[in-house]
């Protein structure tokens, strides 16, 4: 009796054991993945370089979309379901590309979202969103900025160097 005790017992640590293992493994995978994607540690002369356009812009509009039970026009308009939001710029400075007047930016509601507040103006590296079949029409023809924790942000938070920087790179185009 006292043996197949033991076994148990030792089953039972085995299983803790592993159970733990697979715990730990998980939580590097999701430590490592999203949160690296998005946060670029690249330098302004890297972002400008991947960036389809690069401006100092004002958010005029916003509309902010989303259903707790979408169809299939909401579906067609906004994506998903999920909440989304559609901010209208105007384009104070261009230091790369040649957008036009206004800018439409488009991003889903998440973690990853690169949140604007009306009527400030900020530094904004910008990607065009790629067409692709079943895209949400609201997103077609718009832009997003593809790191969110990186070199966009709030105009007054740009300093006299990086203001330097981004001129004498948009003076090389």
């Amino acid at each position: 009796m006292r043996i197949i005790v033991a076994q148990a017992e030792a089953g039972r640590q085995t299983t803790f054991m592993l159970g733990r293992l697979v715990a730990c493994i998980v939580l590097y995978l999701i430590a490592e993945s999203p949160a690296q994607a998005v946060c670029s540690g690249a330098s302004t002369q890297q972002e400008y370089r991947e960036a389809d356009i690069v401006v100092r812009a004002r958010l005029v509009s916003e509309i902010d979309a989303w259903s707790d039970e979408p169809d299939a026009a909401f579906n067609a308009q906004w994506g998903n379901g999920a909440p989304v939001l559609l901010y209208g710029l105007q384009v104070l400075e261009v230091f790369k590309g040649a957008p036009g007047p206004r800018i439409r930016f488009f991003e889903e509601r998440n973690s990853g979202a690169f949140y604007l507040d009306a009527d400030k103006d900020y530094l904004l590296f910008l990607t065009y969103i790629r067409p692709h079949p079943g895209r949400a029409a609201g997103a077609r023809g718009a832009m997003y900025v593809r790191y969110a924790c990186g070199q966009s942000k709030i105009w007054t938070q740009v300093g006299a160097p990086e203001l330097a920087t981004l001129r004498g790179l948009s003076a090389r185009r």
